[in-house]
């Protein structure tokens, strides 16, 4: 096998026939399995490694069934030379199966530790970008300046819990596995066969499935111990189910942390989680009877709950599953139906995948150097694109052949010079009369027309209004400009009467250009004249409302007014209206001659 170069250093043309060799060679064009993760594929072996045993197991998602898996011994993580051995076995069990691909999810429960972002890392909107950066560059991320990147991956667990302290803590694992992950995965690249892990860490699977062994409400704090063998984990939520807080204790060599009551009470004190509930965890070992004893001491008041698998998803009575975590990484997108599921750290918890985040991947270098699914599926299609323009081409030249045979045969092709001739003269006395029809089109435009000033009266003067209207003028003339094919013109209303007070503000009204406008708008749409349209930009509109007393005016009970009296209205008004129309305007008046 070829050993593939990074597309960095590659020309163009290098990149692309490496690919196409990647194409040819490989299934990845048509095994989606390449680009899943192992907790997708149908066929899994979970190899679960607590720092005594090895445990291994085969889980088909097609029958749900298990079954016993390759044994593997951990020396194999100092000795390179058994990795093909046991990678050959895994390849065997997968293709006895009938599966296109095997995952390989491993199972950290030997190592889990904590450390703390740098202080000024508090912003909850930025997770998803310290995510990412923790990945590539922890030392940015990280508060320990110390640490060695090439010895261990970190990963970022969220404190979804309202008042924390922290937004997150990072947990770390070391690069122990990650060259036996590696040369499996190698193994399976150099059989064409896909191979994909993930490396997992226990605890935090255990974690998610805390929601699940929790039946009852969530009411007050709790505390969930999970005792491992060479350490335990302390999780602390608040009264809501919200993670508030991640400790481990390493046992050193005892079947439990000696500082486990003061770590466990001082916490718990310190993050004001006032009688909580205690819950043990038993991971599928024999748990120290102490280890209840002596939280009991630090907790005297407090109901201490050890916790079984029993009755849960995680227990299968067919199953010969010992330890919980694999079942529980077969499962962990399946959400559950406790009180306990519903709170927000579970939800974002496995919603985001941050329980089962891969701490030993590939490195980028490496998977940079193969195609993505994307450019497999574009590689495969250009094959067959080629002859498929071939014939496209073929098909192209014969339609253009036949179109020009069709084309020869048409009358037109043999079209006399002279027709050309009484053509244009057609066209010529068509569009004169086009030209003479617009023309007179445009002066019989509807401008102005009486009824719709008389409708204009009776909008600006309702009946019983106050108003006595006593003379109507409407005049309009043209304003011709020079050189310009269109003329505009001007619209002009001169209406005088009398008026009473009650119309006083109606005058108020329509002597502002809101209310004039106002007025037009109502008139265009009643009548249906465009004329009326005051919105256009290339009409303006002005009023002027003059009010002066009736000289003529005697006053008198209000019951006894006659409409039609002048004597009766204190207030005469000239009202004059403007309206201007450019020769912009679609209503303009051609200014040439008849044609």
């Amino acid at each position: 096998m070829v050993a593939n170069q990074h597309p960095a250093g590659l020309n163009p043309l290098q990149r692309f026939r490496q690919a196409g060799a990647i194409l040819r060679g490989t299934s990845r064009a048509t095994n989606p399995a390449w680009y899943q993760s192992a907790l997708e594929l149908d066929l899994q072996l979970h190899l679960r490694v607590d720092g005594s045993t090895v445990d291994s197991r085969i889980f088909d998602r097609r029958t749900k069934a298990w079954s016993a898996g390759p044994q593997l011994d951990e020396s194999v993580t100092t000795d390179p030379s058994l990795i093909p051995a046991f990678a050959g076995a895994v390849l065997e069990t997968a293709r006895r199966a009938n599966a296109q691909a095997i995952g390989i999810v491993l199972h950290v429960a030997d190592e889990f530790a904590t450390s703390e972002l740098k202080p000024e890392l508090d912003n909850p909107g930025a997770l998803a970008e310290l995510r990412t950066t923790i990945e590539s560059d922890p030392k940015a991320v990280l508060d320990d300046a110390s640490v060695s990147t090439t010895d261990n991956s970190w990963r970022l667990i969220p404190y979804p819990a309202a008042g924390s302290e922290a937004i997150a803590t990072t947990i770390s694992i070391s690069h122990r596995w990650w060259s036996f992950l590696d040369g499996i995965r190698s193994f399976g690249e150099e059989n064409n066969f896909p191979i994909v892990t993930r490396a997992l860490s226990a605890p935090l699977m255990c974690l998610m499935a805390f929601a699940d062994v929790k039946q009852d409400p969530v009411t007050r704090p709790m505390i969930a111990i999970l005792p491992y063998p060479r350490f335990t984990v302390l999780a602390f939520f608040n009264e809501h189910g919200d993670l508030r807080l991640l400790r481990t204790l390493q046992h050193r060599g005892q079947r439990r942390p000696t500082n486990l009551r003061h770590a466990t009470s001082t916490t718990a004190a310190a993050l004001e989680l006032a009688d909580p509930e205690i819950h043990i965890i038993h991971i599928g070992e024999p748990t120290d009877p102490q280890l209840v004893a002596d939280v009991q001491i630090v907790f005297p008041a407090t109901s201490i709950h050890e916790v079984t698998w029993a009755g849960t998803r995680y227990q299968e009575a067919a199953s010969p599953m010992v330890f919980p975590e694999p079942l529980i990484a077969s499962s962990v997108a399946v959400p559950s139906e406790t009180p306990l599921a519903s709170s927000h750290t579970f939800v974002v918890l496995r919603n985001e995948g941050w329980a089962s985040q891969d701490f030993l991947p590939m490195d980028r270098e490496t998977s940079e150097r193969f195609p993505t699914r994307g450019e497999m599926k574009l590689l495969r299609t250009a094959r067959y694109a080629r002859v498929a323009f071939a014939g496209a081409a073929a098909l192209a030249l014969c339609w253009v052949g036949a179109a020009v045979v069709a084309m020869v045969r048409q009358p037109e092709w043999a079209f006399n010079a002279s027709d050309a001739q009484v053509g244009k003269q057609r066209l010529s006395m068509v569009t004169s009369e086009r030209t003479r029809i617009d023309h007179w089109d445009n002066l019989l435009e509807d401008r102005s027309k009486a009824w719709v000033s008389m409708e204009l009266l009776s909008i600006m003067f309702p009946e019983k209004s106050g108003f006595l209207a006593k003379s109507f003028n409407h005049t309009i003339r043209t304003e011709s400009t020079p050189g310009q094919a269109k003329a505009g013109f001007i619209k002009e209303w001169k209406i005088t009467g009398l008026a009473r007070e009650q119309a006083l503000e109606r005058l108020a009204t329509l002597n502002t250009r809101d209310g004039i406008s106002a007025v037009f708008s109502e008139v265009a749409k009643v009548t249906g004249n465009g004329a009326f349209r005051p919105d256009m930009p290339s009409r303006s509109l002005v009023v002027n409302v003059r009010t002066l007393e009736n000289s003529g005016y005697k006053p008198g009970p209000e019951d006894e007014m006659n409409a039609l009296d002048e004597a009766t209205y204190p207030f005469s008004f000239d009202l004059t209206i403007t309206q201007r129309f450019e020769s912009s305007d679609p209503m303009a008046v051609t200014a040439s001659k008849a044609p």
